[in-house]
């Protein structure tokens, strides 16, 4: 509990509306003590339950009982939200098992045997009854905090969100675009494009057939879902569809590229206008394109989003000049972003979206784009002729052993079924090849992290050399043999890469970091306790810094840089162009931390040569399937999974539980 909580008193917000009678009420004071502790277990601030008094007490009329369900349900309807449901079924058989889950840990402690079953029956009891008709509504158009809409509980302000972004969706599947072409000039587009193919290492990189029927679908429909793992070609059918649609009519002014993340946007970025660069065939069109300099930004930036009034500049009665928005990282949307980008495409505008609908959905409330990757069951009719899927790996070569294997368990990892691995008794005999099984507890973690320092992150004598070399800064950039010597060290840098199931514990990212930071300081000769950053060692960036230039999750390195003639410092190095730029570490201190080891989620949109996933010593929630893909989908080459076996098999047994009114919301849009 933090101290600021602790001072405040928080004991008068569920006191000041209880009478006298049993004692001052003490079982219910006891009560609100024990569901402070067990909130923290479902990622909850005490605050939390504060929160959920103050909600209560606009039910003045309550019993001490009735009350306590209440402030259960409301912390019920926290959690869900939390974990990234828009909604949760309270009652009912569909509620059975979920609310179990929740109660269990919510009411672990100070509500006495069976209490799970008492408050499962108290809670239908108290909704059926009407009793707490102020807090919560039973009508979809109440305009009250929660919303009973049975089974289900809801924020109300989540539910309006579904819903207009199920109506928005719905008009941008029955609009036809503008510039609608015909047969025969889409067909000669599509061509053109083909004939003059991105060239890389001396190959031409034509799109297969799978490819081109998506390339060739986004310029029809108002709203195309293009979902395809790691490798099977997004960012390059990103770059085709705009090739395309500028042949077809739109000016290249008119496209909008975004990203939830600043990171993504960036990368997205650098992708397209290295492919644009390697057309050797290019015509006016693609050199337009090229001219243009499309420059991704985050979703928020594209909106025009104001930190200080919350408040988005464009939205329905102002929205994007954008005749097109291709948005990457699909995965990542939340139902408000969502709701918030769809609200501003103008009337004729298409909406593009990719992602990999089996990686992580996104850290808010929804599972957006899962949703809008429908299977043939679904029966969601015109959203399933506007959703795509890429099947065809072109990043992992299968005929590579280490590549099939990684592409082979990602596969299995994804269907539920344990992947073939080699197992491996210690740390000295892993080979960083293909897929690798280390069982080791928190506990061992010493031995295979002093492995992967001297293997993975030291590097040899050239890499220590580059780190002791001091770079010349002048006129913002550094010369072309510093541009080499930095281009080397970065690559050594991003080849490699922990990932975390979380940032505590022994097994997480911060403790992770802290212990190859102390060999980093050894190495260095320094104390790690007293020097929190070495030069030499890896930064992750934690937020947006649209000032200088840099993104929430961008990696630099702390370097010794001399600028303009002034004295030797250590500084931060990020990557900008062709270029690289330097900046006073003083100044991103607090923005920046070590990225030894990164959380899986911190890691998506990103590829490592090779990954190493160091799980908990327990399952824990976020341990899921689909985290579990995602971080062996980051590699290109070695994946090495350290920990029980029974922790890897919980996780590919237990998928992410939300619950959306998404796709029932599409069902009822589109076929009314």
């Amino acid at each position: 509990m933090s101290d600021r909580y602790s001072l405040l008193g928080m004991d008068t917000a569920w006191r000041r509306f209880e009478s006298a009678r049993d004692g001052g009420n003490s079982i219910f004071d006891a009560r609100m003590r024990s569901l402070e502790v067990s909130v923290a277990g479902l990622n909850l601030a005490p605050e939390t339950v504060h929160l959920a008094a103050e909600l209560a007490a606009l039910e003045p009329a309550l019993e001490a009982d009735e009350r306590m369900t209440l402030i259960v349900l409301i912390l019920v309807s926290l959690v869900a939200l939390q974990e990234g449901s828009t909604r949760f079924p309270v009652t009912g058989p569909l509620s059975e098992v979920p609310m179990r889950r929740v109660l269990s840990s919510l009411c672990a402690e100070g509500f006495g045997p069976g209490a799970v079953d008492r408050i499962v029956t108290s809670i239908e009891a108290l909704l059926q009854s009407n009793r707490a008709a102020a807090l919560v509504g039973q009508r979809e158009d109440d305009y009250k905090p929660l919303l009973y809409i049975a089974p289900y509980i809801m924020h109300q302000s989540i539910y309006y969100c579904e819903r207009e972004l199920a109506i928005r969706l719905g008009a941008l599947l029955s609009n036809r675009p503008d510039e609608q072409p015909d047969a025969d000039r889409l067909a000669r587009a599509l061509h053109d494009v083909n004939e003059r193919p991105v060239i890389v290492n001396g190959k031409q990189i034509v799109m297969s057939a799978e490819q081109r029927s998506v390339v060739e679908a986004s310029a029809r429909a108002g709203l195309t879902v293009i979902s395809g793992g790691p490798g099977t070609g997004k960012t390059s059918i990103v770059v085709a569809i705009m090739r395309l649609i500028v042949r077809l009519g739109v000016d290249p002014s008119q496209i909008a590229l975004t990203a939830p993340t600043g990171k993504a946007a960036n990368r997205m970025g650098e992708c397209v206008i290295e492919s644009l660069t390697r057309i050797e065939q290019r015509d006016a069109v693609d050199q337009a394109l090229l001219d243009a300099h499309l420059e991704p930004s985050t979703i928020h930036r594209l909106l025009g989003y104001s930190p200080d009034s919350g408040r988005f500049r464009h939205h329905r009665n102002n929205p994007l000049s954008a005749k097109v928005v291709i948005v990457d990282e699909g995965s990542m949307l939340d139902v408000t972003l969502m709701e918030r980008l769809t609200n501003a495409i103008q009337p004729g505008a298409r909406l593009i979206l990719l992602g990999d609908a089996n990686q992580l959905p996104s850290v808010a409330a929804g599972s957006v784009f899962r949703a809008l990757v429908p299977s043939a069951e679904d029966g969601l009719g015109p959203l399933a002729a506007a959703s795509m899927r890429l099947e065809v790996n072109h990043r992992m070569n299968s005929d590579d052993a280490s590549g099939r294997s990684i592409l082979l368990a990602a596969r299995s990892i994804n269907q539920g079924v344990a992947p073939v691995v080699e197992r491996r008794s210690s740390p000295a005999d892993l080979a960083f090849a293909g897929v690798e099984f280390l069982g080791a507890t928190p506990r061992e973690l010493g031995p295979f992290l002093d492995r992967w320092y001297a293997d993975r992150v030291r590097g040899g004598k050239d890499v220590a050399e580059l780190i002791k070399h001091e770079y010349i800064e002048r006129d913002g950039g550094f010369d072309d043999a510093d541009c080499v010597r930095l281009r080397v060290l970065f690559s050594h840098a991003a080849k490699s890469r922990i990932l975390c199931v979380t940032r505590v514990f022994e097994t997480g990212a911060e403790r992770i970091n802290a212990r190859l930071h102390s060999r980093a300081a050894e190495t260095a000769d320094v104390a790690a306790d007293r020097i929190p950053f070495v030069v030499g060692e890896p930064l992750l960036v934690l937020r947006n810094d649209y000032e200088r230039g840099l993104f929430n999750g961008d990696n630099g390195v702390l370097l010794w840089v001399r600028r303009n003639n002034g004295s030797q410092m250590p500084m931060a190095i990020f990557p900008r162009g062709d270029n690289f730029v330097a900046f006073r570490f003083e100044a991103l201190r607090e923005f920046v931390e070590l990225s030894y080891a990164m959380t899986v989620h911190k890691a998506q949109g990103s590829e490592f040569d090779s990954v190493a996933i160091v799980m908990p010593e327990k399952p824990v929630a976020v341990m899921t399937r689909e985290l579990l893909y995602t971080a062996v989908s980051r590699s290109r080459t070695s994946v090495a999974i350290v920990g029980a076996e029974s922790v890897l098999a919980n996780a590919i047994a237990t998928r992410v539980e939300r619950f959306s009114g998404l796709a029932d919301r599409l069902k009822l849009t589109l076929a009314g």
